[in-house]
Order: C-alpha cells, then structure tokens, then sequence
C-alpha cells in the first residue's frame, strides 16, 4: 500500500479510480471528513446515477456528473466546483480535479485526483494532516486580511498586498511568511490567493513526516505497491524530486527530467571536480538562469548544512529552451536518531505568477503616471480624514505637499482654501467623514503663483466588504473659468430680465405648438393671471388662456390667425381686445414672431402686446372728424357743383321759358303770327340744346378715360380695397373674408375707379352690419363666369328694401346719405362694359354684384 501513502502524505483528500470509473482507492481522512465509505461511492443507484450523488448536492449533481462523463471519454483533466455533504450534514464548496493515467500505448489505465474544500478552513488538503492548523488555510480572501494574528509581524505587509491584489484585482498571487506554531514557533508556509479564496501550505516537502519516517529508496522498490507510489507522485506533483544528504539526486519524476531534458546522471554530474558540499557546481545549475545559478547554489548547500528549510525562487531552463520562473521548495527526512537521511521537495511553477507580478508592477507604473498626468488634482486620506496622498499635479498647481496639508496633530489643515471659505469646507468634509455622505465644496484653492482660483472637490469613500470606510479618494477640479462665466451670465440675465420688465410692454413667449412658458410681470399684473391659473379648467394652457383674456368677439379670429402662424411659421400680428385683470377689455396689438434654431426649426414664439386703447378712441375720433370734413367737403363741393349746373343750365332755361311764352303770344294774336311764333320756336329749340350740353359734359366727368386703363391682376385690386378699410373692420369687429380664382385678369380697365367700387359696396355692407349682434363677417368672393367676371360683395346686414331704386341719384336709406354712390357705382362699372345689381340673401343680409369684361385671349 505504498501508493496509498504516497497519496495519503501528498494530498490528504485524495481519489483513484480505474478505467472505467470505479474508485479503487480514496484516503480515509477524505472518507470521513464525508461520512461515506468506498462501498457507498461504487454503488450504482442506477443505470444513469453513480453511487457518489449521495455526497453531491442534487442541484450540482447533474452538472459534475455530466463534466466527468465527458472526462472519461474524451480524456480530459477533470476540474469541476460543486457543494459536498460533510459528516455534519451540512453542505461546503469545494473543488474536485483529475486527470488520466496513461500506459506505454497511451491507453487510459486508471484516474487519480484530489478534493480541495473551500469553504471552510479545511480539515484536509494539499498538504499533511499536521498542517491543518494554518489560520489561513483556503479561506475565502477578503478574509484574509482579517486573520494576521498568525503571521509574523515582518512578513504581515507581503501577504496584506498579496490578498489585496487578488481581491481587488482578481490577480492570483503567491507569497510567502512566517507562521505562529502553537509552541510559539513560526513556520515557513507558501501562502496561494485566488480571486475567490486563498490556500496556505507548508513549503516543507509534503512526502516527509518526522514521526514516522520513511525514504524514497524504501518506499519505491521492485514492488508493485512501489510502482503505484511512483505512478501517483508522477502524476499529481510532476516536479517531484529527492537529494541524499550530500545533496545527490536519488529520484526526479520523468516529467521534471522531461521538462528540463535531464537525467538524474545530468543532474548529479560535478561542473568543477568539487563536491556539492565543498562549494562545486551540480549539474542541474546548467539548467538554472545564469543569473540565478550561483545563489540557488549557495542558498541549497547553505539548507544542507543546517537542515533549514529550503525554499528559493529563481529561472529554470525547459527543454524547449525557455527560462521559466519556479520555487524549489524541500524539507529534510530524518532516522530515529533525528539525523538528516535525505530530502524531499517540489518545483512549482510559478511563471505565470512572476508575469503577473511583473504586469501588475507595470499596471501599477502607468496608473501612477495616468494619475500624475491627468489634468486634475488627485489626494487621499485616511478614514479619519488623515491626508495619506497628493499626486505630482496637485503638488505642482498649489505648491502644497503631502506635509503642507497635514496639520500637526494628522488631520487636514486645508491651507490651500481661501481663508474665506476655509470653515465651510472644513465643516463639509468632517460632515462626510462622520456620516460617509460623498464630500463635493467649491470654494476658492491657492495656486503656486499666489492667486486663488475656484475649484470643485469631490471625495467618495471607500469601503470594505461590511461597509466600513477604509480610505476617501477625491479630485479636484479647476473651474474658474465656469465660476466666471456663469456669473457673467447671471449678470447678462438680470440685465435682460431688468429690460424685459422695464419696457412698457407686455411680453411673453411660448413654445413651437404655441404653449404659453413665459410672461412678463407687466403682463402678469395687467392680466391678474400666472401662467398655470388656466391649466385646470379641461384644455390645453393656450385654449385656456386665450378663452380667458381675448374679447368673445375677437376670439375666433385671434385663434385663426394665430393657428396659421403656428402651421405656417410666418409672424402674426392683430389688434383685439385683451381682458383686464379689472375685467374691462381694452384694445391691444398683439405681434409674435419665431425665434428658430440652426437648422431652422422653430424653437421658441416672443410676442409683444402694446395697449392701444387710447390710440383707438383717438382714431376713431379722428375718423369721424374726417367723415364730417368729407361729408361737408361733399356737400360744399354738391353745393358748387349743384350751383355751377344751375347756373349753366338757368340761362338756357330761361330762355326757353321766355320763348315759350312769346310763342303763345304770337299764335293767341288775331290774327296769329305764324312767322313769328316760328321763329320763336326756333330759338326754344336752340335753348334747349344749350341745356342738354351742359347736362352732356356733366355726364362727361362720370365717364370713363380710355388712356388710364391698365390690366393689372384682379386679386390685387381686391386686397387693395380690403387694406383700405381693414383699420375701420377692426373698430367694427367686423372680419372680411376674401375668396377668389387667381390669375383673373380683365380687359384693361382704370384701377382707381373699380376701386372705388368696391370700397363703396364693402363699406355699405359693413355699415349694414353694424347693429348685428355677432357674426359679422363681409364676403368678399371674385370668379370666372364665361367671358366675364363674378365680383361678390356679401353682407349679412338688413337687407335691401328697394332694389330697384337703390340706384338711381339722390336715392338713399341712411340718415346722411347722399344717395349718389350706387348710382355713380353703376355708371363707372357700365363704362366698363359690365353690370352692377343687388340681390338679397337668406335668411339675412344682401349681394351686391357686378361683373367685367374677362381678358380672354384671342385665337391666332
């Protein structure tokens, strides 16, 4: 059973099975650290269930079971984490490998593997039974460093980083210390840290044990037990080898000597004549770095000499003629007598380790240089708020040192902060290191030049894994030139906002769908509304607010004007009458126009509301002022005119009256006087032609002048007009609408004179409309009718109670009419070859139409 010692002495939770599966051997600390025995392993629960599920948990049972299958046929190590029953009945992780064992064909003649617990601190592992009492066996490694009790207190700082590294890092780490004996003693034990959890073991060859001592020569002879020993430490260590006490090598596993390409005669062989002992070169040096070779020498005869334990780091040449990094670690076995009979010992290796120092070192180099060149200034304390670090930019900016913050007594003295702002920041950042709130300050930080500029510091804690703080990293930032900015922003907007509110205006602005976001105090006060008072009567804030504010009369129209805007993005302007927070409308002009980003997208509408209600009842007195003028300008100028014609008609009519009577004198005489009264007649005829030429040239000053026709567009003569007598319908509350074909164009014709048409048909139907309570809207529509063109004037007034008479001089139904504009209305259109008549509508209102001439072109 020499291989089951072997197994029993390296591995502690140690397996072997055969080819097909069935376990043959496994250690009796492993048996019963779980409960179970070889029996229970072999049994088969069923055909698809192996005997060893009883010491599986069942949700990691089909995972480890699949993993080994798939091992087994394919050849592969097995290695595989899943939670075992413990004799306690409780359940802990641990790791299980394996690997094949191979004979001279390759053919897979049997499996040997190991059972590492890693949940708690084992009860057995990869290293003797004896050695279970290492605090910090395989405990998980953010333990660690909680544990340092055992470690000798010079080797404390190497395993805190270790442990720090592959936390923090999740680097795996190897290192070495001293470890407390229960005699008070320290052990030398190789100490390996995984991301996840850490294994100590004792660097003394783990074959040798001083109460029972045993050598290799005895343990491995022509035995078959033999063979199997050798087999297991072949396959589960590889590097194994063993030294007589002259530091000859009496064993080598092939893979050590295939891995380095030397036999135990190449091993041995002296390089200078000299005995080991005596200070000669061994053969394995050759196979030892250059720069290694003389001190792993003297470091191993040193071992020799005093029976100290040896452990050396240094390169080993491979084969493949490679240096790679190992540890040599060997411990001495000794007789009943305690002489020294031999050694034993492992070559790890460790390569991959040294890489990662090596990369973890250069990690290390370009994070001090990443901190010390990026533009900020970067420090740490202590939890207490001890400074512990500045970077070389914090240095350099301030002038300030590590010492030059400290205050005597360790805390922060804060002595680059402005002495203004020195008691606030110090206050916050005590405040944050009592409560573990992030500390973030502005205030003003001393720079190497004597000035002050502003800066922001931020700080947040670091913490361990159960909260506590363990250290504060913080930055701080330059911002001056945003301190200075914004506060020359926040001057410019007072200065804007002093404007805005000192204008004598009401401003506001809103967003593109015509929201209302932003209204002037002036325009809050004169309203007597904030801008969310309309947001809770069921409409939109805009609905809302113009519902409120605008005269019922205006608001039809304000809405449409300003939906087109809002569609069309084009300015709006109207005048209307805005409520006063008093309730009292008053006429304003409204104007607003888009405020568009670089793309020119609407971003933002400002609009501008000026009070006009004087301005209006100054208009409109004005307007009647003007009317009275030009009705007495009318009436004077009827009055001369009136005075002219009878002036030139009298004479002729005189006359006529005189002939007359001489006539009849002349035919009542006895006996008549025939030539007489001819002649009489004669001159009654010339009179009377007198008369009907003075009546002709007034009729002249009514008719039309061929050389001022012109053939501008009718659409605009028509809009025109509509401009003329748009302020006089905005005082009426009156909307005229315009709808036409464009394009039309008319036979030449004197623009002036259709003009003046129109304005006189517009302004009667707007004088119509003037004691309509509401819907006072003037139609005003032009389209083609054959050869000639529709001209609509649409009113919803009275109506017309004599249409036929409506047009004849002197015929009026107004109070101050004249009674000649419809009459000279239709002389002017019948002078261009149209019509001019009145119709009524219904239910309401009248239509007044005339037609043109349509200037159709003639074909060729």
């Amino acid at each position: 059973m020499q291989a089951a010692k072997v197994v029993e002495r390296i591995t502690g939770n140690a397996w072997a099975t055969d080819a097909d599966g069935n376990f043959i051997y496994v250690t009796p600390a492993a048996l019963a650290f779980f409960g179970t025995s070889l029996e229970s392993l072999n049994s088969q629960l069923d055909e698809n269930t192996l005997g060893w599920r009883r010491v599986i948990h069942p949700e990691d049972y089909d995972a480890a079971a699949a993993a080994w299958r798939r091992c087994m046929q394919t050849g592969g190590h097995y290695n595989v984490e899943h939670r075992m029953l413990r004799a306690t009945g409780s359940y802990g992780w641990a790791r299980s490998t394996g690997q094949p064992i191979r004979d001279g064909a390759g053919t897979i003649t049997g499996w040997y593997g190991t059972v590492i617990d890693m949940a708690l601190p084992p009860q057995m592992g990869e290293y003797r039974a004896e050695d279970i009492d290492d605090p910090l066996a395989d405990r998980p490694a953010r333990d660690v460093l909680q544990s340092m009790d055992a470690v000798h207190p010079h080797d404390r700082p190497t395993v805190e980083q270790a442990a720090a590294r592959a936390f923090f890092h999740g680097i795996p780490q190897v290192s070495s210390y001293r470890q407390l004996q229960a005699d008070g003693s320290y052990r030398w034990v190789e100490f390996r840290v995984e991301p996840g959890y850490g294994i100590s073991v004792h660097v003394d060859p783990a074959v040798a044990r001083q109460d029972e001592p045993w050598t290799m020569a005895s343990s491995f002879g022509e035995t078959g037990d033999a063979v199997q020993a050798a087999l297991a430490i072949e396959k589960l260590y590889g590097g194994a080898w063993a030294i007589d006490a002259t530091g000859q090598f009496t064993y080598a596993t092939p893979t050590a000597q295939t891995s380095i390409a030397m036999t135990l005669e190449d091993l041995n062989v002296l390089l200078d004549g000299k005995p080991f002992l005596e200070g000669g070169r061994q053969g394995w040096q050759r196979g030892t770095h250059p720069d290694d070779s003389e001190r792993a020498g003297e470091t191993l005869r040193r071992a020799l000499k005093t029976g100290e334990h040896w452990n050396f780091e240094y390169r080993v040449l491979r084969a493949n003629g490679a240096y790679v990094w190992h540890r040599a670690a060997a411990r001495p076995t000794r007789d009943e007598q305690g002489r020294i009979i031999g050694w034993y010992g492992t070559a790890l290796d460790i390569d991959v380790y040294k890489r990662t120092e090596a990369a973890l070192r250069e990690r290390e180099r370009q994070l001090q240089q990443l901190i010390d060149t990026v533009p900020a200034l970067i420090w740490s304390t202590m939890a207490d708020g001890t400074p512990a670090y500045v970077n070389k930019p914090f240095t350099e900016v301030t002038g300030a040192t590590i010492e030059d913050i400290t205050a005597p007594d360790g805390s922060a003295s804060l002595g680059v902060v402005h002495p203004e702002d020195r008691v606030a920041a110090r206050e916050a950042f005590l405040h944050s290191v009592t409560t573990g709130v992030p500390y973030i300050q502005r205030y003003r930080q001393h720079r190497a030049g004597g000035s002050y500029r502003w800066t922001e510091t931020r700080a947040e804690p670091l913490r361990d894994e159960v909260g506590t703080i363990v250290q504060w990293y913080g930055v701080s930032s330059d911002i001056h030139d945003l301190i200075t900015t914004q506060e020359a922003l926040r001057e410019s907007e007072r200065h804007l906002q002093q404007l805005v509110e000192t204008l004598p205006a009401l401003i506001y602005c809103s967003l593109p769908d015509g929201k209302p976001i932003y209204r002037s105090q002036r325009l809050r006060q004169y309203l007597g509304l904030n801008l969310e008072d309309t947001d809770g009567l069921g409409k939109s804030r805009l609905d809302g607010t113009l519902d409120t504010v605008i005269h019922p009369d205006d608001l039809a129209v304000v809405k449409e004007r300003y939906a087109h805007s809002l569609a069309t993005g084009e300015p709006y302007a109207l005048r209307h009458r805005l409520r006063r927070f008093d309730g009292v409308y008053r006429w304003v002009e409204t104007r607003a126009s888009a405020m568009r980003n670089g793309d020119g997208e609407i971003v933002q509408w400002n609009g501008i509301c000026l009070d006009i209600e004087d301005q209006v009842h100054a208009q409109d007195e004005l307007s009647r002022a003007q009317e009275n003028l030009a009705r007495a300008n009318q009436a004077a100028s009827l009055a001369e005119l009136s005075a002219s014609i009878a002036h030139e008609v009298n004479q002729p009519l005189s006359a006529v009256m005189n002939y007359s009577s001489a006539c009849q004198r002349w035919l009542t005489a006895e006996p008549p006087n025939i030539e007489r009264a001819q002649k009489t007649l004669e001159r009654i005829v010339h009179s009377a032609n007198s008369a009907a030429e003075v009546v002709s040239r007034i009729r002249a000053l009514f008719r039309q002048s061929t050389d001022k026709r012109d053939s501008v567009e009718l659409g605009a003569a028509v809009r025109e007009a509509r401009d003329l007598l748009a302020e006089e319908a905005g005082r009426q509350r009156i909307r005229m609408d315009i709808e036409g074909e464009s394009g039309l164009r008319l036979v030449p014709f004197d623009r002036v004179q259709i003009q003046q048409v129109l304005v006189n048909l517009m302004r009667n139907g707007m004088d119509a409309m003037a004691s309509a309570p509401n819907d006072r809207v003037l139609h005003i529509r032009a389209f083609r009718a054959g050869d000639m063109v529709r001209i609509e004037v649409r009113d919803k007034g009275r109506g017309v109670q004599f249409p036929d008479k409506i047009f004849e001089p002197f015929f009026t139904t107004k109070d101050q009419g004249m009674g000649m504009g419809l009459a000279i209305s239709r002389s002017i259109v019948e002078s261009h070859g149209g019509q001019l008549w009145a119709e009524k509508n219904e239910p309401c209102g009248a239509t007044f139409v005339f037609t043109l001439p349509l200037d159709v072109p003639k074909m060729p």
